[in-house]
């Protein structure tokens, strides 16, 4: 294997990475000719083969300038912002007459240039302002509804696109085989080769029709006649650009306004991208500089009179198929595409092969999911509300798009995604609400203990919340706590749910945490710790004296045992005539020949009595403080299961089978336990099988009360995550 390395960054080259940028650039090469035809089909029909040009060199120049970054992400041009800059430019160069100034193919050109670059400028802008944070109150059906608007636009012009290829003399059988042979491949491959890219196995099998053709009466007309080595930028007039003299400010004002829009539409992509693709390697944050460069690299492709260039995760998935994306890779992808572009083998595909791979990716982007639900809910069949609210959103986005334009779907989308957003988190900010006879720790107890807490369960409330919480759902979870207060004397907040907060939450939390003292409730919170969620650190720094546990299980263990030492006296090894009270029901001798085989022993907070692994010698019976029943990970941390307090027994199962200690047993505070040896335990088997008779009938009992608690908490954790 061949092997590259840079000194700094480690990384390593070799075959899989020419691969990646092989796939990436089969993956991009269909978006970034449908696009760009897209675009300049709209603005400017005579200058699209330098907007091909520009296209490749665009993607191409960001994927070369981004190589670097701390989270790569491949690029490609894509439909939907095309469509909205085509939009955007027809909409000012409509105008252009009104003031004396003249709409020709140059002028919207400068036009085009100039919103791209400033659609850069802006994108820099969003990631200083971190508007990154808002991109997750975007729900998915918002980007279904872009997807399937785009999907139904790409359908009706061309098969307007195909009606004028059929209507020309003997065009109609040339033009159908290039489509079908188009269609048929893509959808082949991708039914049965899913790992293949099936758009450009279909534009290669197009392009081979159109040489098939070209030596006939009736060659396909193709794409571009010539491959243009001009960019737009050279053939621009910027008048447009400049605005006329009398209303300039307005003109820049409205200019912005475009670029503003198209902007955000690229930033909402390359965050989207970025948090999909973090899920695959767990490479998340973009330092400043790659901020900058991103968007330096946006902002001059667009200037060159590119369609604007963002993020892909189809591409970046593609790309990363053999080993995740590297440097070296990235800058690989650039390179194919700069040499696909300069091979001029562009200029062999056929209008007929484009046509029909624009409708093979107007079907993928198709949401057939919603689509699916809109079919049951117009059969009169029973559909969930939460598809319901999704298939609203997704018929306001394609209205919007298909009665007015791609700009009125993205604020329609954007607009309804928010009030989607807020109507789900407001709606309901608690998810269930159960009491401490409905869900216990999964501690081990004394008998005892486990009976109070049946008795007395019910002043414990665990609120699991739902979602994001943000200032719209503050006042109702203030509010669903508040009403907990009456009916509690200790609730627990599982946040487990929640992936993000703002500062309206905390300052509830805090405000909350006041009353509680006020009223002597403990208000303690659990699940605040997930990787990406930024709960802990709010809760943390925001609110005073707070109490926040590693998870539910801990929590529920804490306050069930400030209930007990509340109202239940400390559990005793014997009563006041020295009479052991474990195992139950043992005569006074059975007490004395027990208590003189079993030796006590003291342990010291953070000592190990029982290793995981070890051989299964004794029965330890605790009588005093408590410990942790711990398993040791692959990656050497501690996962704590359960807690054990005094009045139990552990090692139990080892003892019994004999095997090896299946966990470890660690003291969290000082601990006294007495120890059963297994010789002196066989010992007893022959000398005093009653005792050892009884021995086991409560090591029995124990098992299964605990097993019935654990039974208990797993049946509520259940029912929390199908909620």
């Amino acid at each position: 294997m061949t092997e590259t390395r840079t000194i700094n960054n480690a990384r390593i080259f070799h075959p899989q990475s020419a691969l990646g940028a092989t796939d990436g650039a089969a993956v991009s090469l269909p978006s970034i000719l449908g696009s760009t035809v897209i675009l300049y089909s709209q603005v400017a029909p005579t200058a699209l083969s330098a907007g091909v040009l520009a296209a490749f060199l665009g993607v191409a120049w960001v994927t070369l300038l981004t190589s670097q970054s701390s989270r790569p992400i491949a690029y490609t041009t894509r439909f939907f912002e095309a469509a909205t800059l085509a939009t955007l430019v027809l909409q000012m160069a409509h105008r252009l007459p009104q003031f004396g100034l003249q709409d020709t193919e140059a002028t919207r050109l400068g036009l085009l240039c100039g919103i791209s670059a400033l659609a850069g400028l802006v994108v820099g802008l969003l990631w200083l302002l971190r508007a990154e944070r808002l991109a997750r109150f975007i729900p998915a059906p918002v980007y279904s509804g872009f997807a399937s608007s785009i999907a139904v636009s790409i359908g009706i012009s061309q098969w307007s696109s195909l009606k004028t290829q059929l209507d020309q003399p003997q065009m109609a059988l040339p033009v159908a085989a290039a489509v079908a042979t188009v269609v048929v491949s893509a959808l082949v491959v991708k039914r049965f080769r899913p790992q293949w890219p099936a758009s450009a196995v279909g534009l290669s099998a197009g392009i081979a029709i159109g040489l098939a053709t070209a030596f006939s009466d009736t060659p396909l007309p193709r794409l571009m006649e010539f491959q243009s080595w001009s960019v737009p930028v050279q053939l621009a007039d910027f008048t447009g650009l400049w605005g006329p003299s009398e209303h300039r400010w307005y003109w820049w004002l409205d200019l912005v306004k475009g670029a503003a829009i198209l902007g955000a539409l690229v930033f909402l992509n390359n965050v989207v991208t970025g948090e999909q693709l973090a899920q695959l390697d767990d490479r998340r944050f973009l330092t400043s500089v790659d901020k900058t460069v991103q968007a330096f690299a946006i902002a001059s492709a667009g200037a060159l009179g590119s369609p604007s260039v963002s993020g892909s995760l189809s591409v970046s998935m593609m790309a990363a198929r053999s080993r995740s994306l590297t440097a070296i890779a990235m800058c690989a992808l650039a390179l194919l595409l700069g040499a696909i572009c300069a091979s001029g083998a562009l200029v062999l595909i056929p209008v007929a092969a484009l046509s029909g791979l624009l409708l093979v990716e107007a079907w993928q982007l198709w949401d057939r999911g919603s689509a699916r639900h809109a079919l049951r809910l117009f059969r009169n069949r029973t559909v969930d509300r939460h598809h319901k609210e999704d298939l609203m959103v997704i018929a306001g986005v394609m209205a919007a798009s298909l009665l007015v334009n791609m700009v009125a779907a993205l604020l329609v989308g954007l607009l309804l995604g928010l009030v989607l957003h807020a109507h789900r988190n407001t709606q309901k900010p608690v998810r269930r609400t159960l009491s401490g006879l409905e869900i216990q720790s999964n501690c081990a107890r004394a008998p005892a203990e486990f009976e109070f807490l049946a008795q007395h369960g019910s002043e414990i409330r665990v609120l699991q919340l739902d979602s994001h919480q943000f200032f719209a759902s503050a006042a109702l979870l203030q509010d669903a706590v508040r009403q907990v207060f009456v009916e509690a004397r200790f609730v627990v907040m599982d946040w487990a749910a929640v992936r993000q907060i703002d500062s309206s939450i905390a300052q509830g939390i805090s405000r909350l945490q006041a009353q509680a003292q006020r009223l002597g409730i403990v208000l303690m919170h659990a699940g605040t710790q997930w990787r990406h969620s930024n709960v802990h650190a709010l809760l943390s720094n925001d609110v005073p004296e707070t109490r926040i546990a590693p998870d539910l299980d801990r929590a529920l263990e804490t306050v069930e045992n400030m209930l007990l030492q509340r109202l239940l006296p400390p559990f005793q090894t014997e009563d006041q005539q020295g009479h052991l009270l474990w195992p139950s029901h043992l005569t006074d001798d059975e007490s004395h020949v027990l208590r003189c085989v079993m030796t006590l022993h003291t342990f010291e907070p953070g000592h190990c009595f029982i290793r995981e692994g070890e051989s299964s010698d004794a029965l330890w019976f605790i009588t005093r403080g408590q410990a942790s029943v711990q398993l040791t990970t692959e990656d050497g941390a501690h996962l704590r299961l359960s807690g054990v307090r005094a009045g139990t027994a552990v090692g139990q199962i080892g003892f019994i089978d004999k095997q090896v200690r299946s966990a470890s047993v660690v003291a969290e505070t000082g601990v006294e336990a007495m120890r059963l040896g297994r010789a002196a335990f066989q010992k007893l088997s022959h000398e005093h099988p009653e005792l050892v008779q009884k021995l086991l009938s409560q090591l029995s009992i124990d098992l299964a009360t605990h097993l019935r608690a654990a039974n208990l908490h797993a049946l509520a954790q259940a029912h929390h995550v199908m909620a």
